[in-house]
């Protein structure tokens, strides 16, 4: 292990986060772990880790990290700017500052360094949750170990190494998601199924890693349900008549009815939507 970063700013957000901690949810514990799981597998793809290794994820802009000893850095998602190109890695020399100045598209980048950034663990995994007081926050002044030290023959007379150009992700400010019926659709009059999926629906500047609310019509609300389990990619119809869509660190039980669900699948992409995004949907046939 090796000593190869300092944190001088966090910008808008930045959190230490892996694939997350399944198993946890009838403890109320949610899942955690990264929002974009596929840019956190290129990351460190890109390097030679495990798919799940720790990954630093960057929020919109403003981060500035200096680079400790010289250290290949792989970043994957969102485009925030920093000399790094998103889905690519190269050997960054000790002393450089990595700064992300501005969002260009997409929300969420993925910073990874060799073997993984190495922190403590709770539940056996490294993700960061604040809101349920998991993981250590980042703040100026943090000091982040890598999981190992490359040799330098390993990337000998390489410069630079870059994803497959036709699996990298461009992320546009609309987009169509196919959805499925959730588990309370029946209780949904027909007229207010038929506007969930006959609308344009924008992204709120309200949302984050909890869930992803979405302002457009006003929905009809059904009775109160008790409560019960809710899975990542719900539509909660709430008292306001707007969705909010669970993200990873959303609640794992609600009384909120749920008109439809994102398949897990689709949650990278949702994840890429930043505030002012315009939405649609389609029932899946």
């Amino acid at each position: 292990m090796s000593t190869c970063l300092e944190i001088l700013s966090t910008g808008v957000g930045c959190s230490i986060q892996d694939s997350g901690r399944p198993g946890w949810r009838r403890f109320g514990v949610p899942p955690g772990g990264v929002l974009d799981q596929y840019s956190m597998r290129v990351a460190n793809a890109l390097l030679g880790n495990r798919p799940s290794a720790p990954v630093m994820e960057l929020l919109m802009q403003g981060q500035k990290l200096r680079v400790l000893e010289d250290t290949w850095i792989a970043v994957a998602g969102a485009d925030l700017g920093g000399r790094i190109a998103p889905w690519s890695a190269e050997c960054v020399p000790e002393g450089s500052v990595l700064t992300f100045p501005s969002r260009r598209s997409g929300l969420w980048a993925y910073l990874a360094v060799p073997g993984g950034f190495q922190v403590d663990q709770w539940f056996g995994s490294a993700s960061t949750d604040l809101r349920n007081g998991l993981g250590v926050p980042l703040k100026k002044g943090s000091l982040l170990e890598s999981g190992k030290r490359l040799h330098p023959d390993a990337f000998e007379r390489i410069g630079r190494r870059e994803y497959v150009f036709a699996k990298q992700r461009a992320f546009e400010m609309e987009r169509s998601f196919k959805i499925l019926p959730g588990p309370q659709f029946e209780a949904f009059d027909p007229t207010t199924r038929a506007q969930l999926v006959g609308a344009k629906w924008t992204v709120s500047s309200q949302s984050d890693r909890t869930g992803f609310r979405l302002q457009g019509p006003l929905l009809k609300i059904p009775p109160s349900i008790p409560s019960e389990p809710v899975l990542p990619g719900s539509f909660q119809i709430t008292g306001s008549g707007q969705p909010i869509v669970t993200m990873a660190d959303g609640p794992t039980v609600g009384g909120y009815a749920k008109l439809a669900v994102l398949p897990e699948r689709d949650l990278d992409w949702l994840a890429q939507c930043p505030p002012g995004a315009q939405l649609s949907f389609q029932w899946v046939a």
